[in-house]
């Protein structure tokens, strides 16, 4: 599936995209991320690999209208089908494309893939405390923080707070009734 806005397409992610994944080892960029060990190209083919067959983790690659290069990615993941419940993920991992909206506009359309077409009940995720435009976007996107997991992250000598913040179906759909 594809996934298009104004300013990103949101598509599958690729063996092509290999090298463009790569850029997550940018210290600047695995700061912001949940994991945290630096990774190579076999360990990524892998995990490309593995998308497709998984039950669990939709991912897709954020690419600008204007390229068809990666910029990023975006998905869901340890997705409760039972439940209706999923993890929502998110790199920008060129920094070039930071601070342009594309983190906002990936993160709405990954919120109606998750809500309109996979009928999820909620929507959850993790973000450092650090990462003021995270949160900013998240905000912005619907999200609310429900929880801290105090001291939960270690970098560069120091413990940080983690916030879990979360959207509800009915949350979102009352957003969209009102634009």
């Amino acid at each position: 599936m594809i996934l298009r806005g104004e300013r990103t397409i949101l598509r599958p992610i690729d063996i092509s995209d290999i090298d463009r994944l790569l850029n997550i080892n940018d210290e600047e960029v695995r700061q912001y991320l949940l994991s945290v060990f630096p990774l190579n190209r076999i360990r990524e083919e892998e995990w490309v690999k593995n998308l497709y067959a998984s039950q669990r983790d939709i991912v897709f690659a954020i690419v600008p209208v204007e390229t068809n290069q990666l910029v990023g990615t975006t998905g869901l993941h340890s997705i409760d089908w039972v439940n209706r419940c999923a993890e929502f993920g998110i790199a920008i991992t060129d920094r070039n494309y930071w601070n342009l909206g594309l983190g906002t506009e990936a993160t709405q359309l990954t919120l109606k893939y998750a809500f309109e077409y996979l009928n999820m009940n909620r929507v959850q995720l993790r973000v450092y405390e650090y990462n003021h435009r995270a949160i900013r976007v998240y905000e912005k996107c619907g999200f609310v923080r429900e929880g801290v997991l105090r001291k939960a992250r270690y970098l560069k000598g120091e413990y940080h707070d983690v916030i879990v913040m979360g959207i509800l179906a009915e949350e979102y759909f009352s957003r969209q009734s009102s634009r």
